[in-house]
């Protein structure tokens, strides 16, 4: 059984995960296929379920977009289709932030993110 990371109330509330965040600096590339654009984005935390990233532009809880996510150990980037699962507007010099759940599409992807998950925890 999954373990659950409660994180403390905050602007959103208490949160629950059903897998834990591992703090990074990576970089992605969010696509919003309905608002048609695709930005450059800093990855703050990564896990199996989601990640917090950054946003250059205003996003909507619910909204479907994608992350590929770029690393060192990766031959490709790793395209991940999520939902916006909050998003919170830059204030003074902190960016814009959204939290993404990810839709796991296939078993192939999630071991790739498995795998780099795994691996960002030796960098």
């Amino acid at each position: 059984m999954p373990t659950q990371e409660v994180r403390p109330s905050g602007p959103r509330g208490p949160h629950f995960r059903a897998h834990a965040r591992r703090p990074v600096r990576l970089k992605a590339t969010v696509s919003h296929p309905r608002a048609g654009w695709e930005r450059d984005a800093e990855v703050f935390d990564i896990g199996l379920g989601g990640a917090c990233i950054s946003a250059s532009e205003p996003m909507s809880e619910g909204d479907r977009v994608s992350v590929a996510f770029v690393a060192p150990s990766l031959w490709d980037p790793l395209l991940i289709p999520a939902r916006v699962a909050w998003y919170e507007p830059g204030r003074g010099i902190d960016p814009a932030r959204a939290g993404v759940a990810f839709d796991h599409v296939g078993e192939a992807a999630i071991m790739a993110l498995f795998e780099l998950v795994g691996t960002l925890a030796f960098e």
